[in-house]
This record gives structure tokens, C-alpha cells and sequence, in this order.
């Protein structure tokens, strides 16, 4: 039970709004809070149910439809219902285990009970909620995705006309997934950036319908099981999948934030490389040169 508990501690601490909290603050949460379990396709809460918990992911993967159409998927050490939690609000979207999940549900009224939480505590988490909720609306402010599409690819932007679908066999080409893989671990070595899929190198939006998939669930699924198994899964806490519509297409957008710790890409049985950014490319490093590299960087 004591490192079951150590456990939850350590999670919460992995993530940003709780890293500034001791022991005995996040333990005072751990006690307003509950362990919540979903099956495989159960809603945690729909659009506009009243905002009751936030919520913290100790395992599987979920989604959220947002009511603009757009899509993100949530991880194990991710939060959710932020903004509910701040305004009081009801819920915005929809969100729903694409496996079967298990949360942290910390109560947002108990939270701000001076009786059960001291106010320093709720303060620290409220501060870095709102940090959470600013940084996010300026981001989609400044950084829109027609805005990235015009800008063209960067040192922080690439584009990918599909997932795994070959235009030339037109067929299923799994080798398409590499460089997807690659720059996304380039952007976790490097200093981040945003991968666009469905958009030609020369910024014509193709979508990403051709890939095949079921629905857009089947996919989001398909790339979290994909990084987990290429990069690993203590890496997903630094990216955020989205779906959004532009003009008649839709088209996956991953944020990648950088990465707290290396992020070698699997390749074959046995082997792995290393991949950082140079200006718009994504760049294989050399063996001699990753220890240098992971020195200054990390």
C-alpha cells in the first residue's frame, strides 16, 4: 500500500500543475479525491454535465470531441477539466476512454475548503491551471493551424501527407510511419514543433481520409499505441493529438512540447537512433556525437 501510494505521489508530481507541491500537499489531494475506473468506450462526463472533478490519467488513453469538432487525446500523467474547474463552467466537450482507463478524480469543490485543502495549496494549483488554460488559448491564437500551413515548414513545423496510406501503390505502407515517428521524436530532443498529417510538403491540404481508418477514434489509438511502442510511453505526457477541420478536410495536428529526457526511436529488432531538428529537417545523429548532445540538451 505505502508504494502504491509512493506511486500515486510520483505521478502527480510528473505533472506540471502538481510539480511545485511537497508530499503532505499532494497527499491532502490524494484525500479529496477518488479512483475512478472506465471501460473501454464509457464517457468520463459529457458535453455540458456540470464540472464537478479534475481529472488525472494513471492509465490508458482517452478522447476528447470538443464542440468546434476538434479532437485530443489524453495519457497516462495528463489532466483534464481544467477550465471547469476554474469558471465553474459547464463542460465544453465530450471526452471518453478509447481503452480501458483508470483516473484520479479530484473533488474541485473540496479543493477550495480550507477545511480539508490549506488555501497555499489550492493557490500553488489554481496558479498553474490558469498558466495551463492561458498558455493553451494563446497558443491556438498565435499558432493556428492555417497560420502553420502558410508559414510553410520551419525548424518547428513539418507536414505529412498521410499516416500510412502510399499514393503511388495506393496502398497501406507501413514505412510511412517511420518519418512520422522520427519527427516526433526530433521535436521531443529538439525544442518542439507541430507535425500537420494530410498536408503536402507544399502546404495543399489533402486530409487524412485516405489513410483508411474506421474513424477518427481508430486512428488517434492507432499513433498513441504506435509512439508507445516506438518511443515509449513515458514520452506522451509531451504531446497532444488534435483533429481539426479546414475547409471541406480534416487533418491531425500533433503538438510536441520538448522532452524532459532522450527519446530514442526503435528501429528493427534491436537497434535505436537518435533524431533532432536542423532548421526544417529531421536529422539522424551520429553515435559519437548523441552523449554530447544529451549533455547540453538535457
Amino acid at each position: 500500500m505505502i508504494d502504491a501510494e509512493q506511486n500515486l505521489i510520483e505521478l502527480f508530481r510528473q505533472n506540471t500543475v502538481f510539480q511545485h507541491l511537497d508530499d503532505a500537499e499532494i497527499e491532502a489531494l490524494m484525500n479529496i479525491s477518488v479512483i475512478k475506473k472506465f471501460n473501454k468506450n464509457q464517457a468520463v462526463f459529457e458535453v455540458d454535465q456540470t464540472a464537478r472533478y479534475l481529472y488525472l490519467v494513471v492509465s490508458g488513453s482517452l478522447i476528447l470531441n470538443l464542440r468546434n469538432n476538434k479532437i485530443k487525446t489524453f495519457n497516462r500523467g495528463d489532466i483534464f477539466g481544467e477550465v471547469g474547474v476554474i469558471n465553474e463552467h459547464l463542460r465544453t466537450g465530450t471526452i471518453r476512454a478509447m481503452e480501458p482507463a483508470s483516473l484520479i478524480a479530484i473533488n474541485a469543490n473540496q479543493l477550495f475548503n480550507q477545511r480539508l485543502v490549506e488555501a497555499k495549496t489550492a493557490l500553488k494549483v489554481l496558479r498553474e491551471l490558469a498558466k495551463l488554460v492561458t498558455n493553451y488559448l494563446r497558443s491556438r491564437e498565435q499558432i493556428s493551424t492555417p497560420e502553420l500551413i502558410a508559414l510553410g515548414e520551419t525548424e518547428f513545423a513539418e507536414f505529412k501527407s498521410s499516416m500510412r496510406w502510399n499514393a503511388n501503390t495506393n496502398n497501406t505502407d507501413r514505412a510511412l510511419e517511420q518519418p512520422i515517428i522520427r519527427t516526433i521524436a526530433a521535436f521531443l530532443n529538439s525544442k518542439g514543433g507541430t507535425l500537420l498529417v494530410g498536408v503536402r510538403d507544399d502546404g495543399e491540404i489533402l486530409g487524412i481520409g485516405q489513410d483508411r481508418f474506421e474513424n477518427h477514434d481508430k486512428m488517434l489509438l492507432y499513433l498513441t499505441d504506435l509512439i508507445k511502442v516506438r518511443i515509449g510511453a513515458l514520452h506522451m505526457k509531451f504531446i497532444r493529438f488534435e483533429v481539426e477541420q479546414i475547409n471541406t478536410q480534416h487533418i491531425l495536428r500533433i503538438d510536441v512540447e520538448p522532452a524532459t529526457m532522450p527519446a530514442y526511436v526503435r528501429e528493427g529488432k534491436t537497434g535505436e537512433s537518435y533524431y533532432v531538428r536542423t532548421g526544417p529537417s529531421t536529422t539522424q545523429l551520429q553515435v559519437s556525437k548523441i552523449f554530447d548532445y544529451i549533455r547540453m540538451r538535457f
